[in-house]
């Protein structure tokens, strides 16, 4: 049977109630896999691929390493330590056909030699075409900055001239924050212009230290536009 009669065809999940549609990647060549590979949310092909077949992106690991609440019996595990009594489930409900351990190639982080976890995550992204920002950059780059040394103004005029967008919520503990709210119940975030503009307006007064030093409730100025937008993330 070849790959692609099984396209479009339901499989059901061992042990959680939950249906996976079949779908095809014509990036996984035979000596790569011939197996049913990842989620959307656990790497950039296979979220193309999840695209493309408007599937939803699941991403049950947390950002440090563990299973979500989602994960029944293995929530709060982390995921490399999971794998045991994973194996072990699947083997008591009669749906393990087979397990071994292989060595191959895989990412690993530079810092800690670890392997790396592939999440999909939410992000900031600047658009760097609104308004003719890229063209303002460009030339504050060539007239407005002096360089040391100055091989740095051609890797960051490359980088300016060469992405479509700009990335702004890389985790870093350093750097100035992104003035966004989230409500710890329903996640959702609050992201309003006047709050930023006061925040802003605290930054200058006092540096960006404020953000870790005042309590949150001092971040949110006085209106009715905000504090309607404060009591729906509440």
């Amino acid at each position: 049977m070849k790959g692609k009669d099984l396209e479009g065809m339901t499989a059901k999940h061992p042990f959680i109630d939950r249906d996976s549609k079949v779908v095809l990647a014509g990036y996984v060549s035979m000596e790569d896999a011939q197996d049913a590979s990842h989620s959307p949310g656990h790497g950039q092909d296979d979220y193309q691929t999840g695209r493309k077949y408007n599937l939803p992106t699941i991403m049950p690991v947390d950002p440090k390493g563990k299973f979500d609440s989602t994960c029944g019996e293995f929530s709060g595990m982390k995921v490399y330590e999971a794998n045991k009594p994973i194996l072990e489930k699947l083997a008591s409900l009669g749906a393990l056909l087979k397990a071994e351990d292989i060595t191959h190639s895989y990412p690993h982080c530079w810092r800690c030699k670890k392997p790396i976890i592939f999440r999909a995550t939410d992000q900031y992204f600047m658009k760097i075409d609104h308004e003719g920002l890229r063209d303002k950059m460009i030339s504050a780059i060539s007239k407005d900055i002096k360089w040391v040394p100055a091989i740095g103004e051609h890797r960051i005029k490359a980088m300016v001239q060469n992405r479509p967008d700009w990335c702004l919520s890389r985790q870093r503990y350093w750097g100035v924050p992104i003035i966004a709210f989230y409500c710890k119940g329903c996640k959702e975030v609050l992201l309003d212009g006047e709050v930023i503009s006061h925040v802003a307006d605290i930054f200058e007064k006092e540096g960006a230290d404020a953000w870790f030093s005042r309590k949150r409730p001092s971040f949110f100025p006085q209106g009715p536009h905000v504090k309607s937008a404060q009591a729906k993330i509440s």
